[in-house]
């Protein structure tokens, strides 16, 4: 989850204080355990350089980091909240409290925190897509499009923009934008599976049967058994 060269770059932070040598000797310690995947061992480290150090905003953000991916997110989350008392300015901490929350299920939390980063970041596309799917997962399609939207006005290659912006489209039953959506998308990954079976059955539902059909005859090929039903139903296709 935690980008290894984001986590590693925190080596440079320096500590200041006779206990200095300690909280940074721990602080490397849990750096290292995490970016080998030992998160339990990276808690307890964290944990000690804490003990010597409550005033820094970024163990409890490594600490934090470490919980998300042990996923105890309740514990993530109290660490990523005290490190944004300390330091409100860093919006990956909003970030991560944010995936914390969508995880334990609070999506309005989530979306609150999304938009922090943004207010921060207004560049920070990863945020315009998270917070549209939550966004989306709630039924409200019009705002999950408007984050996509600007998610692809920042970067109009993102494959995930435009397949989560075209299953908002479809949703609403806009099958001739979620048919636009998915042919630049599979123009530009023409090997994205389901963007033909969603293809696929935006052509059914608009009343372009061979087209359609072909979308999910490839899908099939491609793998998704989700088009065997389909095939069946609408084009005939028997196995």
């Amino acid at each position: 989850m935690v980008a290894r060269f984001f986590i590693a770059a925190l080596l440079i932070f320096s500590f200041q204080g006779i206990t200095a040598q300690s909280v940074q000797q721990y602080f490397s310690y849990g750096l290292e355990k995490h970016n080998s995947k030992d998160y339990a061992g990276a808690v307890a480290d964290f944990s000690i350089a804490i003990s010597q150090n409550s005033g820094n905003s970024t163990l409890y953000y490594c600490r934090g980091l470490s919980l998300l991916e042990l996923k105890k997110y309740d514990e993530a989350i109290a660490d990523f909240s005290h490190a944004i008392n300390l330091n409100p300015f860093n919006h990956q901490t909003f970030f991560y409290r944010a995936k914390a929350k969508e995880q334990k299920g609070s999506l309005m939390g989530a979306i609150i925190d999304y938009t922090e980063v943004l207010k921060i970041d207004p560049q920070h596309s990863e945020s315009y897509l998270l917070r549209g799917k939550v966004k989306y997962s709630q039924g409200d399609y019009i705002n999950a499009i408007s984050d996509f939207d600007i998610l692809l006005k920042i970067d109009s290659l993102s494959v995930k923009g435009l397949f989560n912006r075209s299953l908002a489209k479809y949703a609403m039953l806009d099958f001739g934008g979620t048919i636009l959506d998915l042919d630049k998308l599979t123009e530009i990954d023409p090997t994205h599976v389901e963007a033909y079976y969603y293809r696929g059955l935006a052509f059914i539902r608009s009343g372009k049967l061979n087209n359609g059909c072909a979308d999910l005859y490839k899908a099939q090929q491609m793998g998704d058994t989700r088009a065997n039903q389909w095939l069946k139903d609408k084009c005939n296709v028997v196995d």
